[in-house]
């Protein structure tokens, strides 16, 4: 059998293009399903969060719950929790997000 140039690199490069978007496919699924599991853990761990007496105690902020529900994407439950656990001071805000995003 003889093969031209042409006929092999025509059918090689459809070959090469077919195995290309079989792996592209599988990747794309994976890295969807890794971040939806993703973001499932860090909702679950967040909800666990302590609440005592102590903690309800605490005053928030109305402001201060908004930003943390718009920067991760929280419930204002699970926002508020965060704040009563970590209590008052000048840096809360900034403790609550830590203790969101590490639990």
């Amino acid at each position: 059998l003889f093969f031209t140039s042409s006929t092999m690199s025509n059918s090689v490069a459809a070959q090469e293009a077919k195995q290309l978007d079989s792996v592209t496919d599988r990747v794309q699924e994976k890295e969807l399903d890794e971040s939806k599991a993703m973001e499932a853990m860090k909702s679950f761990q967040a909800v666990n969060l302590v609440s005592t007496d102590e903690t309800k105690a605490v005053a928030v902020l109305k402001e201060d719950v908004l930003l943390i529900v718009s920067e991760l994407e929280v419930s204002e439950e699970v926002a508020t929790k965060a704040l009563r656990e970590v209590g008052q001071g000048p840096n809360a805000v900034v403790d609550a997000l830590r203790l969101l995003i590490t639990s």
